[in-house]
């Protein structure tokens, strides 16, 4: 049950910077004027109406943060503050849909967001200097709109049930041109799209939904794009023209069955930077499309599926080959099944591969359930032929990206004991010289 606050508690208190009242019943003094010093303002599971922030915040001129989360918005409201800074308003559930008018002429950032398949409210916003914007809602309406997000360089929209590919996307560039950092999540499609900006820095689309299996296009022109995230439940035909482009993270893992799954990445070998999430199965296409990038400077590949103890990595050497400005390699491998231990019973045996060096590559990493035989091996010709790697790190976890800031860790789950620190130094020892460190965790 909610708890009565009194604000007559907070009268001629003007050392107070910090308030956050959750589930409570806010009663106003008559004679209350404000917190003068007040800074941030958290107000979680309370009835807001108008008249109440406009008591809690009138003189508040040093207010920079706000947040209304998981409350109820029972009156229209009409947010003014000349020196607010960023404002959330989250978790909104389901209550009237007044109209929320924000009128702030320092904001710099505004999130807002509503649970699940409820609908959003209207907003009229009037912030100059609004610069980042999250929203995540079934909704995007006219009511909302983009004409007070004109200054916006950050925009995000998640969990959007309205097509992107006709009702936001032709628009969102033309009347957001400052636009350089783009996430689209949980987002739907219904037809091909097409991006066209040249202020785009960073493009991310994340686990979003087309309605049918056709192969609509996702056509991407953005001459200053240097950064780009995939993930999604259906291949899509992927164009770029983006010449700057050179970082890419792309997971396929959910389209393990598809043709043509790696053509998009095919069309990129000027990146720099790579990181992807693949199958076992997809492992064998991949390597014929890696071989051909020549300007990697680091590759990160965490794979997933059936631990396959006899699985050849000498591609990676290939790779290495191909990319000679290479400076760090990371090898990540998550077996889905517990299988007894595939390093018990294999002896190492010398083997030569027969052309490969490399003169830039500094950093490489093993982990999670790379104790096979044939990981010991690439280990091995990498510390014989690397001429400049300063270290090598093996660890049984490894903290995966999976896009769009979010991370996982899994430690290895071979099964039995087939993960021995021991059992990898004394397998390595031997060819780790004096300017490498060979780290087992």
């Amino acid at each position: 049950m909610p708890y009565r606050f009194s604000l007559i508690l907070l009268l001629e208190n003007d050392s107070v910077t910090y308030l956050h009242l959750q589930n409570c019943l806010i009663d106003k003094p008559r004679y209350f004027s404000g917190l003068k010093n007040l800074r941030t303002l958290v107000l979680q599971q309370v009835f807001v109406k108008k008249t109440l922030l406009k008591t809690l915040c009138s003189n508040c001129n040093h207010l920079v943060d706000l947040t209304l989360d998981g409350c109820k918005i029972t009156s229209k409201l009409v947010i003014n503050n000349p020196s607010l800074l960023r404002l959330n308003i989250v978790n909104v559930g389901f209550y009237p849909r007044n109209l929320i008018t924000i009128i702030a002429s320092s904001l710099s950032s505004f999130e807002y967001s509503c649970l699940k398949e409820h609908v959003v409210h209207q907003m009229n916003i009037q912030a100059p200097m609004l610069s980042k914007f999250s929203f995540r809602g079934a909704s995007f309406s006219k009511r909302i709109g983009l004409s007070g997000l004109t200054n916006v360089t950050t925009i995000k929209f998640d969990a959007l049930l309205v097509d992107l590919s006709t009702n936001i996307l032709p628009h969102l560039f033309s009347k957001c041109p400052q636009l350089e950092d783009v996430t689209l999540k949980n987002c739907l499609f219904t037809s091909s799209t097409q991006i066209f900006s040249s202020k785009l820095r960073q493009l991310i689309i994340l686990d979003s939904v087309w309605v049918n299996n056709s192969p609509s296009e996702i056509s991407i022109d953005a001459l200053n794009l240097s950064s780009f995230e995939y993930t999604g439940y259906t291949t899509r035909i992927i164009s770029f023209t983006a010449p700057m482009l050179s970082k890419v993270f792309w997971d396929t893992l959910e389209r393990e069955n598809r043709p043509h799954l790696f053509d998009p990445i095919a069309s990129l070998p000027h990146i720099e930077n790579l990181a992807m999430i693949v199958d076992t199965l997809q492992v064998k296409e991949l390597a014929k499309v890696l071989v051909r990038f020549q300007n990697l400077r680091q590759l990160e590949l965490h794979i997933e599926g059936a631990c396959d103890p006899s699985m050849d990595y000498s591609w990676l050497l290939d790779i290495a080959t191909a990319s000679q400005h290479l400076q760090k390699l990371t090898l990540s491998i998550k077996n889905l099944y517990q299988e007894h231990s595939h390093m018990v019973g294999f002896k190492r045996q010398k083997s030569e591969y027969v052309g490969f060096s490399h003169n830039v590559l500094e950093y490489v990493e093993f982990c999670g359930c790379v104790c096979s035989i044939n990981v010991i091996q690439l280990a091995t010709h990498l510390l014989r032929s690397a001429n400049s790697l300063k270290k090598m790190t093996f660890r049984s976890s490894d903290r995966v990206y999976l896009g769009g800031g979010r991370w996982t860790t899994f430690f290895n789950a071979c099964g039995g004991h087939c993960w021995s620190g021991k059992n990898v130094y004394e397998m390595l020892k031997d060819e780790v010289n004096e300017q490498c460190q060979l780290i087992i965790l």
